[in-house]
């Protein structure tokens, strides 16, 4: 008996052991580390832009610009603008000076000419060549001018009077082969569109169409012959070719307009996006309000996307899609409309972005680019580089529960605040019956001053009446 006890107490502290050590494994293996998001951070100053074209970033502003790719600085151009603006085209981009005279011309590779005019530069744009096209304001009259990608021009107007109309936007063809301009004329009655295409080859005009009574804002080659066309009524495509033809300039597809058009953005090599803003009048043909949609190069629609929760602030586009923002609030949908991930923002930020495919984003704020990567949803302190990278394997989900929290907390904010106008307007009416009451009183005030100073005035009269009887009384008394 002696001897088992000997051998089965050992043996029982041997399981014992085992069964700590499995326990703490098992724990063990329940904590993982979290991968960090690829996350990383870039320095910028206040007031600086970003674009970002595949891998590329580029930073420009007042101060210059700067190209980067992982992490290598590509450029670093000085320049002093006082309100920089940017066109794109691909990787091309134009820097212009708002009613300035310079515009300076990048690729991925680096600076590739800077023009300077001696008139103001009123608009521009770029094609995926490199070639510029300039509006100019000289004097009364306005000039156009095409650039090559060295710099050079290749084909001028000039002296365009307000007979012929204002030249209010302008497009080269990809081929560079065409250029199409927008003027805007203003009669009597009516402001009429007529859109001219210039035969850059030719050196002359070979076709024109006409829009009455519209206003045609926004034109934009995409590809070599379709230019598409935006006025407050419709979105409609010119089919164009310099080659001399019986048919030269053709409407292929027409859109009437039943929104207010609230963003249009470009993306290249697809087609454009159109977030739709308020009805225009009744119409049961409208989209509801903030609905996204994306066309493709003939007008076709290819995706949409609508949520009733969220107001379009901004929209930033790329091949993989949209982001759109509602104010703190990111949304980041493919082409076809289908949401990819979310982003709920804890401080200000002024732009979020893709960034080489659609699960990376570049996060821009005041001072600072991150440059993540996204797994269906991402809050701020995900990529907070304080924060501990060891959790449970809960925690990603309570993540995205902590977004819904902070969503929910969001709307019941938008309701406190509602409720507090509400309030205001209650204390607002309160003030005024106050008001009133405080008049009413004032004016019952008034009546009773009004009626004492009466009753004053009637005692005096009847004390006058009985001293003019006593007076009377006395004068009898003295003649007796």
């Amino acid at each position: 008996m002696k001897k088992f006890r000997l051998v089965i107490i050992p043996l029982l502290i041997i399981i014992f052991i085992a069964i700590i050590l499995m326990y703490f494994n098992i724990h063990k293996s329940s904590n993982t580390k979290l991968e960090k998001k690829d996350y990383k951070s870039i320095q910028i100053n206040v007031g600086e832009q970003i674009y970002t074209y595949n891998s590329y970033i580029y930073i420009y502003g007042k101060a210059g610009i700067k190209i980067i790719k992982d992490d290598k600085l590509i450029l670093q151009d000085t320049f002093s603008v006082e309100n920089p603006y940017l066109v794109t085209s691909y990787d091309k981009v134009a820097i212009g000076d708002k009613n300035g005279k310079v515009v300076r011309v990048y690729s991925h590779q680096g600076h590739m000419y800077t023009i300077n005019e001696p008139v103001n530069v009123l608009g521009i744009s770029i094609n995926k060549n490199g070639y510029l096209s300039t509006i100019l304001k000289n004097g009364d009259n306005y000039e156009l001018r095409t650039y090559n990608d060295i710099g050079k021009t290749i084909y001028s107007i000039k002296d365009i009077g307000y007979n012929e109309g204002v030249p209010f936007s302008v497009s080269l063809s990809e081929d560079n082969n065409v250029l199409a301009v927008s003027y805007i004329k203003a009669n009597s009655a009516t402001i009429n569109s007529r859109i001219v295409f210039y035969s850059i080859r030719d050196n002359q005009i070979f076709s024109g169409y006409t829009k009455l009574d519209q206003m045609v804002t926004v034109i934009k080659f995409l590809g070599n012959t379709n230019l598409v066309c935006f006025s407050e009524k419709e979105i409609f495509i010119i089919k164009s070719s310099y080659i001399q033809t019986s048919q030269q300039a053709k409407e292929v597809y027409r859109k009437p307009l039943n929104n207010i058009l609230k963003h249009i953005k470009f993306i290249d090599g697809i087609g454009y996006v159109v977030c739709y803003g308020s009805p225009i009048g009744h119409n049961n043909n409208s989209f509801k309000q903030n609905t996204v949609v994306f066309y493709n190069q003939t007008g076709g629609e290819i995706g949409k996307f609508y949520d009733k929760n969220v107001n379009v602030y901004d929209i930033t586009v790329d091949k993989n899609g949209a982001i759109i923002q509602d104010g703190r609030f990111f949304t980041a949908i493919d082409t076809s409309g289908k949401k990819l991930w979310e982003y709920q923002a804890m401080q200000d930020i002024r732009k979020v972005s893709f960034y080489e495919d659609k699960n990376k984003a570049i996060i821009v704020t005041n001072n600072e680019i991150k440059i993540v990567k996204v797994n269906k949803s991402l809050i701020d302190r995900q990529i907070d580089p304080n924060i501990t990278q060891t959790i449970t394997e809960e925690q990603p989900e309570k993540t995205s529960n902590d977004k819904k929290q902070e969503s929910t907390t969001s709307k019941n904010k938008g309701k406190e605040e509602k409720e507090t106008e509400k309030t205001s307007n209650d204390k607002k009416q309160e003030s005024t019956t106050s008001k009133d009451k405080v008049k009413e009183e004032k004016e019952t005030e008034k009546t009773s001053n009004d009626k004492k100073q009466e009753s004053t005035t009637s005692k005096d009269k009847v004390k006058e009446e009985k001293e003019t009887e006593k007076t009377s009384n006395d004068k009898k008394q003295e003649s007796t």
